[in-house]
């Protein structure tokens, strides 16, 4: 019994780190109005918590066995406790993005620990038991951080997104400190690998840099081209160091398994497809479908749901039939909700969202249910610790390449949208019988669009073409006025009207071209039987 207690308090751990890795999403536009933050703070906001999580979970999960895993756990509760505090008193951007590194730090400890402890608290039988519900948590608080956030923004505030956090992290440091070992831990003698610590450190900030600044520098600019430089020496100096360390930071001998590197690639992939829904899918409700931030975080509610739901159902089909068909039905069912989000539009139905978002959750729980079983399967000790800051280091990398995949292609067809906007905009005003300067409405329009990613702005675009426009025609018989303001009008609703179109559809655009590639993803795990190795857990 104390055993799966010490599971459910680990489960805490967990549940706030991945909630904060999405929770933001949707509150961030709150935060830029309160804070007066530039787009730049925002962008580091949300990617450095991703970010130290990807650099540090290595060495601090190193660092936790040599001098005490339950140890270090507290310490990343308390860190991210402290970290929740201090964002949700911040007054200004840079003060919140201390914070986040602050809570970051705590995140990086506490993720790869809460599956060490937790596996290393049962006997092996009752494995399956501590990895379910661990990967179950993952994608139930990942899915579920949009959902919270808007509906906290929307009924109290933003820094209630943080706080909420303080109470949870207080009960997880007592019930630590009632049900773990704290005096006689497991240890391993050891000293830390410090070329390891600064190769590795310097290869994963300079991976996670480019992949977060890469849309905004350009992908061949001199910034990205230093990343790639500093990332590929590095990486081979790394490599050629931790072959030769005494006490490597990571035993290589975990990538001969090809369990462990199937569940790598498998957690990462769906990683990657789930923070692609949940970023974006809560913008376009909000943005192009007119839903308040409570309204889309109920919509989008469903995948959580079928998460929590299914993830348990998934680990018994593994149990009994092995790893491969649960992980092929979870990337067909995820292609099948992508196919669904591809057909996306603003005239989209609430239903038509549920339905996908239940689709996405059920394919996600198929996927995070067999990797984290599939993750730690043929593991103890030292190597069961490495293995699971390997796990989350490169879940955290799959985040943040989601955001820089999805975002950047995002942003590409609506620049592509937004000149058919205008061209259609051009057709328009070549048609008007009454209005003058007609190049200056162009650009007006042109400007809007940039500004807002959307021709919704009525009030803004009217306000402007009035005070330019309609006043220079003072003179004119007011019959005439009539009829320009009349076509001004006019002009405003339908281009508004096609902006929104156009916009709304390069989301499913986006989603066309994603969802191939799940359908690939099981496909392969048909014809190569992916690493994962017909085989049954005990």
């Amino acid at each position: 019994m104390k055993e799966k207690r010490i599971v459910f308090i680990m489960c805490i751990g967990m549940f706030l780190c991945m909630l904060d890795s999405t929770i933001m999403n949707i509150t961030l536009p709150a935060i830029q109005n309160d804070l007066g933050t530039t787009l730049e703070q925002s962008s580091w906001m949300l990617n450095i918590y991703t970010m130290t999580i990807a650099v540090l979970a290595i060495p601090l999960t190193r660092y936790a066995t040599m001098v005490g895993k339950n140890k270090v756990y507290i310490g990343g509760l308390l860190l991210f406790g402290l970290g929740s505090l201090l964002c949700g008193l911040s007054s200004s951007g840079t003060f919140l993005i201390f914070s986040r590194f602050v809570q970051s730090l705590g995140a990086a400890a506490l993720i790869p620990l809460s599956l060490v402890i937790s596996i290393s608290a049962l006997p092996n039988t009752k494995r399956a038991f501590a990895l379910t519900l661990l990967g179950a948590t993952q994608g139930l608080s990942t899915a579920l951080g949009p959902s919270i956030g808007g509906a906290i923004t929307e009924l109290l505030s933003w820094h209630w997104v943080f706080y909420i956090n303080i109470p949870l992290c207080l009960i997880g440091v007592l019930a630590c400190l009632r049900f773990l070992n704290m005096k006689n831990e497991e240890k391993v003698k050891a000293k830390m690998d410090g070329g390891g610590l600064l190769f590795s450190t310097v290869f994963l900030f300079s991976v996670t840099l480019v992949l977060i600044k890469g849309n905004e520098w350009g992908w061949n600019s001199g910034y990205a081209w230093i990343c790639y430089i500093l990332s590929f020496l590095s990486f081979i100096f790394f490599i050629f160091i931790e072959k030769r360390a005494k006490s490597p930071m990571i035993d290589f001998s975990l990538f001969k398994d090809r369990l462990f590197l199937g569940s790598i690639f498998t957690a990462s992939t769906g990683y990657l497809f789930l923070i692609g829904v949940m970023v974006l899918l809560p913008q376009f409700l909000t943005r192009f479908q007119g839903k308040s931030e409570l309204e889309a975080a109920f919509l989008v509610t469903p995948v959580s749901a079928a998460i929590f739901l299914f993830s348990q159902f998934a680990a018994l089909m593994v149990k009994k039939i092995g790893f491969i068909i649960p992980v092929v039905i979870g990337f067909c069912m995820m292609g099948v909700a992508y196919y669904l989000l591809s057909k996306l539009t603003v005239e989209s139905t609430s239903q038509q969202i549920v339905t996908l978002c239940i689709l996405l959750g059920v394919g996600f729980s198929f996927l995070i249910a067999t990797s984290t079983i599939a993750s730690t399967s043929n593991f103890e000790g030292e190597l069961l610790a490495s293995s699971q800051s390997v796990f989350s280091m490169l879940r955290s990398v799959g985040t943040v390449l989601a955001v820089a995949i999805f975002v950047g292609s995002l942003t590409a067809q609506m620049n592509t949208e937004k000149q058919e906007v205008v061209n259609y905009a051009q057709g328009v005003l070549e048609k008007s019988h009454f209005i003058q300067n007609k190049e200056e409405l162009l650009k007006l329009t042109s400007n809007v669009i940039d500004e807002n990613n959307e021709m919704t702005q009525e009030e803004l675009i009217k306000s402007s073409i009035h005070s330019k426009l309609v006043n220079q025609n003072e003179e004119e018989s007011v019959q005439e006025a009539l009829a320009v303001k009349k076509e001004l009008q006019n002009y405003v609703a339908d281009v508004s009207k096609e902006a929104k179109y156009k916009m709304g559809e390069s989301f499913g655009n986006l989603y066309r071209t994603a969802f191939p590639f799940l359908f690939l993803c099981a496909f392969l795990g048909l014809s190569l039987r992916f690493p994962f190795i017909k085989r049954r857990i005990r």
